[in-house]
């Protein structure tokens, strides 16, 4: 008999434990996702424009999210440590990708009293440059030889774990040229103190880099595509970008 309770108790807790999930939002997904970088992350990771169009395109799910370095989300999806993961590229790795989910805009930025010109990637050559983890390997293949592993000015390169940490270092060193995202960096530099009027930026690379989310499953990212779809359909999408004052050149919903 006190076997035969202990099994209908668990039966019961099991089902209390369902039934939570379904209450709280679905299937739980954990997610990789990087640290805190307005306004696309804000408040580890509970608003911002990723977040909200990852969970809104994801309904049937309760997402987990999981802050990391720039350049730990990836291997964390390939190692099975997530479920998914934002931002990444595309590859040939068994995995399964998104549609684009987000466009960034990155320029070459420099503080005005530096006084640099830059006209393309070749001018920067001999410089300082900062920027996010990975970033070397997502810019290009005239970045990635001049500042990836094996490139030409690879020791010239600071990659930044965090977007916070990528502005700062900018604004406190002499002579540096920051690649970022403009709406990046200018909610960051704001929260710091300081102004767009303060920097010039060089639009030397490709209009906008694509990035989507990774998944391990293909039904979740069927599901996420389905669902950013009608993101954009229903005018959602735009919403989301008014709300976090983020304009794109190019319509990720095209």
């Amino acid at each position: 008999m006190r076997m035969r309770s202990v099994v209908v108790f668990l039966g019961l807790m099991f089902g209390v434990l369902v039934q939570a999930a379904a209450q709280s939002g679905g299937t739980p997904l954990k997610v990789a996702i990087a640290g805190d970088a307005p306004p696309y992350v804000i408040n580890n990771a509970t608003s911002g424009l990723e977040v909200d169009i990852v969970r809104e395109a994801l309904p049937g799910y309760s997402v987990q999210f999981e802050q990391m370095g720039f350049a730990e989300t990836a291997p964390a999806l390939e190692q099975g440590k997530v479920q998914a993961a934002v931002n990444v590229m595309k590859k040939d790795d068994g995995l399964f990708y998104s549609n684009n989910m987000i466009s960034f805009a990155n320029y070459a930025i420099t503080k005005a009293t530096d006084k640099m010109k830059i006209d393309s990637i070749a001018d920067l050559a001999g410089k300082k440059v900062i920027t996010w983890q990975g970033g070397p390997m997502d810019l290009g293949s005239e970045f990635e030889k001049m500042y990836g592993p094996n490139g030409t000015q690879r020791q010239n390169i600071i990659q930044a774990p965090t977007a916070p940490d990528l502005v700062a270092q900018f604004w406190k060193m002499k002579d540096v040229v920051a690649v970022v995202d403009m709406e990046l960096f200018k909610h960051l530099s704001d929260k710091m103190g300081h102004k767009m009027d303060q920097v010039n930026l060089f639009p030397i690379f490709v209009p906008m880099t694509d990035f989507r989310v990774g998944f391990r499953d293909q039904k979740v990212r069927d599901d996420f595509n389905s669902g950013l779809a009608k993101l954009c359909s229903s005018g959602r999408y735009q919403e989301l970008l008014k709300k976090y004052d983020v304009v794109q050149k190019e319509n990720t919903c095209k």
